[in-house]
């Protein structure tokens, strides 16, 4: 019997559940069960991340020798067994073939819901992973061991069937990809509308890295589904497209995906999404308007785009810690009415919009608005959380009017489905999904 272990990268979640099995293995004292891991977007030969082999040989585990493994359909057929760390690695096996015997781990060890990816976090959070682990294999261990039989028989360990391979319907996937997403609401509104509409698909936040998000971007578009790009991904996933709107050639950006024809499809919908916060958020002011916008990544240059195509805004200062960020930035858009400012003090906007990702811990807001040469009428805030970020709250606290990224995340998610599927959801589905 040969146990396969899947996880993204293969770089932290699944080598330490291969060393956990060898280890439990060895004690049990079975001498026919061998171990493997491979990740769904992994890139051969890549190590094992630090904070893995930090906590591994805590606990008396070597994870210096392990090499990343791509899965494929060669690597899914060599396993009896395939135990995947969530969803998406799950619906990767049973693409390439893994049928009867895909399964998520914790259903196989007695338990539901995912693990955890401790990718880029500190060795806390990959202690808590490895604990989980630990438990989670050696209950499997133990079954297989025992010579329970529902460990390779494509049942959960109650007895229900599992999601089994090629011969049945699977969930289309949609995924938010991004560094961090556990914030994300996206998952919520796009199931709404999947659930409206009695689409047969799944939609999840995803945490991954640089090196990992264009293919998986890729894998996810032409398995028959797509999803969205977030910070800090969007633009370096635009090389991985092979069809670009107008509004990515624009912006650098992609926050949209999907594939047709065999091709993978990139589009920008956070333009649309901010022009439409933004005309209810200037409704009264007038002609004339001046915009400090603050940062120079994705977002900035979905900002920028939709305010320099606005009849009403007469002038857009930008501002960032990199001077040269904002100032390469403004270069690629030929308007007059851009410019860089070295300091946000002497700005006295109608509007200032937050395209950095400052507040996203709620923490911090990017700047005090006191600090303005004078307050302004409106602020638009791109980030959002479960409660009002640290920017909103003190422009309530101004009696300034202030909309934050919700609006914004439930207009761009509605023109994604439309790209996705050739229609808008359900009016209000998605709005009321945040209620």
């Amino acid at each position: 019997m040969h146990i396969l272990f899947v996880c993204t990268g293969n770089t932290c979640r699944s080598p330490l559940a291969e060393a956990i099995a060898r280890r439990a293995i060895a004690e049990s004292g079975t001498t026919e069960v061998t171990v493997s891991s491979a990740g769904a977007v992994a890139h051969d030969g890549a190590p094992a991340s630090a904070g893995a082999r930090r906590v591994a040989a805590e606990a008396g585990l070597d994870l210096e020798p392990h090499r990343s493994t791509t899965l494929t359909e060669k690597v899914v057929a060599t396993a009896t067994l395939i135990l995947c760390m969530d969803e998406f690695h799950l619906w990767r096996a049973l693409e390439l073939g893994g049928g009867d015997n895909c399964h998520l781990l914790t259903e196989m060890a007695g338990e539901s819901g995912d693990v955890a990816d401790p990718f880029g976090g500190p060795d806390d959070v990959y202690r808590v992973t490895f604990n989980e682990l630990e438990r989670l294999v050696e209950a499997v261990v133990a079954r297989v061991a025992a010579g329970d039989r529902r460990a390779t028989a494509g049942t959960h360990p109650g007895g229900e069937p599992t999601m089994t391979g090629r011969g049945v319907n699977r969930p289309a996937m949609y995924a938010v990809l991004g560094d961090p997403v556990a914030h994300s609401l996206s998952p919520v509104i796009h199931n709404a509308a999947f659930r409206a509409t009695g689409r047969d698909a799944s939609y999840v936040a995803r945490r991954v890295s640089a090196e990992e998000c264009g293919p998986m971007l890729r894998s996810l578009a032409l398995g028959g589904g797509g999803g969205n790009v977030t910070v800090p991904h969007k633009e370096r996933v635009v090389p991985f497209l092979d069809r670009r709107t107008r509004a990515v050639v624009a912006t650098g950006a992609c926050n949209t995906f999907w594939a047709r024809d065999g091709e993978v499809w990139g589009d920008n919908t956070d333009v649309e999404g901010f022009l439409g916060t933004w005309k209810g958020a200037v409704v009264g002011m007038g002609e004339d308007l001046k915009v400090l916008v603050l940062g120079a990544g994705g977002a900035a240059r979905a900002v920028l785009s939709g305010l320099l195509g606005s009849p009403e805004v007469a002038r857009v200062a930008l501002w960032n810690r990199s001077r040269g960020r904002a100032r390469n930035l403004v270069g690629q858009f030929s308007d007059s009415r851009l410019s860089r400012i070295e300091d946000w003090r002497e700005e006295s906007p109608h509007v200032l919009v937050n395209a950095t990702s400052v507040g996203l811990d709620g923490r911090a807001a990017p700047l005090d608005l006191r600090g303005l040469a004078a307050l302004p009428r409106g602020v638009i805030d791109l980030v959002y959380g479960r409660d009002p970020t640290p920017l909103c709250r003190q422009a309530a606290d101004l009696d300034i009017p202030v909309r934050d990224g919700r609006e914004m995340l439930v207009r761009q998610a509605e023109a994604s489905y439309a790209r996705w599927f050739g229609r808008l959801p359900p009016r209000g589905v998605m709005t009321r999904a945040l209620e």
